[in-house]
């Protein structure tokens, strides 16, 4: 068994360990780091991956956080096609699967999400296919082609793609196959796509601007099972409808990878559980990004942030914290996407919402609303806004101060009001 031993050690190569590290050496220069990623690829941007990798005639090459060589100029070991299978938080080391060991001063977990299996019968047939990694959209990419040349007829061309999620991105996927060519049909298990984080005007609105565009939304439906020879050539669905299907995209969520505490004391629940730091249950340990839930003084409840702006923040936090430099977790915690060419934008926590305010509801060609979420004290605790037409520091502003609405609600309401009047 081969040994090191450095100061840092972050395992997990995605966007928050990336950031981390980044942050450790603008405080601490010379202390020695290790990052150790499970893929072979050292960290990049996931966010084109259900976006350009799918919509556009090739699969573009990788965005890297980093440039090759800012690794070595910053005294940066990097371990890729490396995991972590135990970690010894009494002796603070960690065993990879070649069996090397790493001793630690200080440890980040950012170890991400994987994603949840579908569980019906032909989930395992090779077209059915999951999107979070590199690798993985290599393979979509592939089954794309190959729909887009030999797959089943349709109006515009060949090739039927079913996608299987209402969520982020199940919808940004339906849209990015749509725009490469094919017929896609969209399986939501909600009343309406978006359902964890938008209203029913929001989520309306999205459904409409996907029919729009020619994805044939199923909702609320779920697949039960995909027969076929050799590979998934139909889905059934609860609602008795049956489809014709080249290739399945999965995205019914993520689970956190938190094995690594297998036999520990760390504390975790769905995810690993972290102070406004970053910092764990143990003094030595921080985690980051999709595989933790960072505690929210604003609403005294930890909160799972499973976006990349989220990770990003989460991971400079985390570096800085174990770098010496404390600052707290004080997001509203906040994420971006588009629905074709239409921006959308999100602030602040769902989770907390219990009623739901509309501005301006989407008409035209050019929809544009915002949905304000209001928690049962009357504060605005989230912001969805649809367009391109909004005052982004404001809608910020008014979740990020909790602002409330008591005997204010038509202000929100019309279209004309400032929203300055309410900060």
């Amino acid at each position: 068994m081969s040994y090191a031993h450095v100061k840092y050690l972050l395992v997990g190569a995605g966007a928050a360990n990336a950031e981390a590290a980044a942050a450790i050496r603008r405080i601490d220069p010379a202390g020695p780091m290790m990052l150790v990623g499970r893929e072979v690829h050292r960290p990049y941007d996931r966010r084109p991956l259900d976006k350009s990798w799918l919509s556009a005639g090739h699969a573009p090459p990788l965005v890297f956080r980093h440039e090759p060589d800012w690794y070595h100029q910053n005294d940066v070991t990097l371990r890729t096609g490396r995991r972590a299978v135990h970690l010894d938080t009494t002796r603070l080391a960690v065993t990879l699967d070649n069996g090397e060991e790493i001793a630690f001063e200080r440890l980040l977990i950012g170890t991400g999400a994987s994603p949840r299996h579908l569980p019906v019968p032909g989930a395992d047939l090779p077209n059915v296919l999951y999107l979070r990694t590199a690798d993985e959209a290599v393979r979509v990419r592939r089954a794309v082609d190959k729909a887009l040349a030999e797959g089943l007829r349709h109006p515009d061309g060949r090739g039927r793609a079913l996608v299987v999620g209402g969520g982020l991105l199940g919808v940004e996927a339906a849209s990015s196959l749509r725009t490469a060519g094919l017929h896609v049909d969209l399986v939501v298990a909600w009343e309406h796509p978006w359902k964890r984080f938008a209203g029913p005007t929001s989520g309306g609105l999205v459904r409409r601007t996907l029919e729009s565009r020619g994805v044939q939304v199923h909702a609320p439906a779920s697949v039960t099972r995909l027969p076929g020879d050799g590979r998934a050539q139909r889905a059934e669905l609860s609602t008795g409808t049956t489809i014709g299907c080249d290739l399945v995209l999965v995205a019914i969520g993520v689970g956190p990878n938190k094995e690594v505490l297998r036999g520990t004391s760390i504390r975790s629940e769905r995810a690993i559980l972290v102070d406004e730091h970053c910092r764990t249950s143990h003094q030595s340990i921080w985690a980051a990004g999709d595989c933790a839930a960072v505690f929210d003084a604003r609403s005294g409840r930890y909160r799972a942030i499973p976006h990349w702006e989220g990770a990003l923040t989460m991971g400079r936090i985390a570096g800085a914290s174990m770098a010496g430099h404390q600052t707290p977790w004080r997001e509203t915690g906040e994420f971006s996407t588009r629905l074709f060419d239409m921006p959308v934008h999100v602030w602040g926590d769902a989770l907390c919402v219990t009623r739901r305010i509309v501005r301006a509801p989407g008409v035209g060609d050019h929809p544009s609303m915002i949905e304000f979420g209001v928690d049962a004290n009357d504060r605005i605790a989230q912001i969805v806004a649809i367009g391109d037409r909004h005052d982004s520091r404001a809608l910020r502003e008014l979740v990020q101060q909790q602002v409330g609405v008591a005997e204010r609600e038509h202000i929100l309401r019309d279209p004309d009001a400032s929203l300055g009047k309410l900060l």
